[in-house]
């Protein structure tokens, strides 16, 4: 676990990642508002709470950690116009690692979602946030546990199959990173990122 500037980094870090996936989306939909206002849509439940569910596959990629799995994932959000909403979500990643090294993995998460709306039923999003874990290591018979704190970013899309059941599939990237300094034995790779493609449903009130 990062301490003292390591964790200023990681929260400056997330600010900029937030930034610019809310500012890439907000640029688009300003040129595309207009015309979004000027059409009639009929079922325009594009703001206010939702929850959902995802259930996905990933893969770990870093040294003694490498590893594919699936996992699932809880989240509820709040959509305050139509282009900018907060999201928390708990993902749970089980087990993952080999014979000599392993990790089990869950946390929750707390991010900002930008979306730019195509049509009454569609729309695609981007979210970047903040990702608290806790991490049990397990290293040749030595076993160890702790707290992280990483940043995540992704991207998805989103249908409204009949309102108000929402179906997403989106794409995530985590990051874990564990400090064996202390440790009788060394890792030869201690960071992992972690890729998910996840589909899910959510249902908007």
């Amino acid at each position: 676990m990062k301490l003292g500037n390591t964790e200023l980094n990681v929260t400056k870090k997330l600010l900029l990642a937030a930034t610019l996936a809310c500012s890439s989306v907000a640029m688009a939909s300003s040129a595309y508002a207009q015309g979004y206002n000027n059409q009639n849509y009929s079922n325009r439940n594009d703001t206010g709470p939702y929850i959902g569910a995802n259930y996905g596959m990933f893969k770990s990629r870093g040294g003694d950690f490498e590893d594919d799995n699936d996992y699932y994932e809880l989240l509820v959000g709040y959509r305050f116009i139509p282009f900018l909403g907060v999201e928390l979500n708990y993902a749970d990643f089980g087990e993952y690692g080999g014979d000599i090294a392993s990790a089990d993995v869950d946390g929750w998460g707390v991010a900002a979602v930008g979306f730019l709306p195509l049509s009454d039923n569609f729309n695609i999003y981007a979210k970047a946030g903040q990702f608290f874990s806790t991490v049990d290591v397990e290293l040749a018979g030595f076993q160890d546990d702790f707290d992280d704190e990483q940043i995540f970013y992704g991207i998805g899309m989103n249908f409204v199959v009949a309102d108000p059941l929402n179906i997403s599939v989106e794409y995530n990237r985590y990051k874990v990173e564990v400090d064996d300094s202390d440790w009788p034995v060394q890792l030869s790779d201690s960071d992992t990122d972690i890729d998910t493609i996840k589909v899910g449903a959510k249902f908007t009130f």
